[in-house]
């Protein structure tokens, strides 16, 4: 029987990193029994399956992927290769809308269909994916972190892990969900227990698009919100980068965390619940993020560091 494996992310769960690795020894997983398809191929992975799904356009094609040819293509693939087991992922899966992850199902031409899913405590979620938007150069998102504290979901839709399954399970059934959570270890060994591998089958793998300090997360966003030209941006980035490498990561009170995981928590409890799980993510198992003293994540004397370093080095 082939059975296809679909990992639906979420976003900031060690996705990249998993897929870089599983892109590198495809060989390596191949002679284990799980084939890597380079089909509807974006950035290490069949990112382009999703895009279709989504309507979205692909960043290196320029262009907007057709569902029923994509899946044509992996259908294609799957069915001229031997191994029990084809492996596809994609974080942008994750907040398909029902109606297009049904659509989806009904194209593949496959026996057998398992879901892979991993969840992350959502404060740590929030704050991750906060940072990931405001310290990319160039997207011009650059407001406060306060009023996504306030109505967590405006964020991001893959912080909606109930709805988000809901539409997976509804086009698959709950039965065929694996669902893993990021806190449980690496993202890789976790994968690779699931495809029924040894966890160190595939060698160490770096982690990939970790957060920056705090300090470069709030120039980056000031820098936007001055309408700084893209080039300058880039060369901000790398200069903060540099020059605040050992400063802590962006500060958020133990307070503002648990008011996100309470406003989660209803829907996680519920989700959990379906699946046979006691709900990992509530304020009762709740343990602190932050070590120390309060602080403030720039300061003046931060941005004059900057510019002192620029004069310095303009002359």
């Amino acid at each position: 029987m082939n059975e296809l494996i679909i990992h639906i992310g979420a976003h900031k769960t060690g996705t990249t990193a998993l897929q870089k690795c599983f892109q590198e020894q495809a060989q390596t997983l191949h002679g284990l029994g799980v084939f890597y398809p380079a089909t509807n191929w974006y950035h290490h992975s069949q990112h382009r399956l999703a895009f279709a799904m989504k309507k979205m356009r692909d960043p290196a094609a320029q262009n907007f992927p057709d569902l029923e040819c994509e899946v044509d293509e992996l259908n294609e693939a799957i069915a001229k290769d031997t191994s029990p087991k084809t492996f596809i992922s994609s974080e942008e899966f994750f907040s398909c809308s029902a109606e297009r992850v049904m659509f989806f199902a009904d194209l593949l031409d496959v026996e057998s269909v398992r879901i892979i899913a991993t969840l992350r405590r959502p404060d740590n979620m929030l704050l991750s994916m906060y940072n990931q938007k405001a310290k990319q150069p160039g997207n011009k998102f650059n407001r406060l972190i306060n009023p996504f504290l306030e109505a967590p979901r405006t964020l991001d839709p893959d912080l909606s892990f109930l709805n988000n399954i809901n539409n997976w399970t509804a086009a698959f059934g709950g039965e065929h969900l694996t669902l893993l959570e990021y806190e449980t270890g690496g993202p890789v060994p976790q994968m690779l227990n699931v495809l029924g591998l040894q966890d160190d089958s595939l060698g160490e793998s770096a982690r990939l698009n970790e957060s920056v300090p705090g300090v470069v997360i709030e120039i980056m966003r000031l820098s936007k919100a001055m309408e700084m030209d893209c080039a300058i941006q880039d060369k901000l980035y790398w200069l903060a980068s540099t020059v605040f490498a050992d400063r802590p990561g962006y500060f958020l009170s133990d307070e503002k965390r648990r008011a996100v995981v309470a406003d989660f928590e209803d829907d996680n409890n519920e989700l959990f619940a379906k699946l046979g799980k006691e709900n990992p993510y509530t304020l009762a198992n709740y343990e602190s993020a932050e070590t120390g003293e309060p602080r403030q994540n720039i300061a003046f004397s931060d941005l004059m560091t900057l510019i002192n370093l620029l004069i310095e080095t303009d002359h």
